[in-house]
């Protein structure tokens, strides 16, 4: 009996190897229909990060600051770790510091702020078509055409590198 219980055991745990090893292999592979789920994440990132928030629950507070107006971020992202580990889902770390950058985020006194702007995506990432068009063996480049809410499109063209998490953006705005 213990000897059976013994080899049961044992080849349920070999089964649950293989399977995490599969999943693990899946998550490593990027096609075309990743490269969408992805692009489509990372656009929501984007311009949640953009906004401040995830969810509209907070009423931001506006100040300025070297004449520029600034909004404070909501809680979730009002410092730069909370918001740098939220963008890391989807961008790479370059990506992430150089947006961070470009975008004018601040932290001013000790909560993150970013200048004053408005707008949001009109493009449906997640209804884009993509296309392979470079491939090495830990990048990828896709061409997309993303459509818009107004029943136009526009061409987009966004690189991914592979991670030791999967597979990620490497330009901030390239999902705008």
């Amino acid at each position: 009996m213990k000897r059976l219980k013994a080899i049961l055991f044992s080849a349920i745990f070999v089964c649950t190897l293989t399977t995490e090893v599969s999943a693990q292999a899946a998550s490593q592979n990027l096609t075309t229909a990743n490269a969408v789920k992805i692009a489509y994440k990372a656009s929501n990132h984007y311009w949640n990060s953009l906004h401040g928030y995830k969810s509209r629950s907070c009423s931001q507070k506006s100040f300025q600051y070297k004449g520029i107006a600034y909004s404070y971020l909501c809680p979730e992202f009002n410092t730069k770790n909370k918001l740098v580990e939220y963008l890391s889902e989807t961008f790479t770390n370059t990506a992430i510091q150089k947006g961070l950058t470009n975008y004018k985020y601040i932290t001013y006194k000790g909560k993150l702020a970013r200048p004053l702007g408005d707008g949001g995506s009109m493009l449906e990432w997640r209804k884009a078509k993509a296309k392979l068009v470079y491939q090495k063996q830990n990048v990828r480049s896709y061409h997309f055409t993303v459509p818009d809410v107004e029943g136009g499109s526009v061409k987009r063209t966004v690189t991914f590198y592979k991670t030791g998490t999967g597979w990620k953006v490497n330009r901030f705005d390239a999902v705008q």
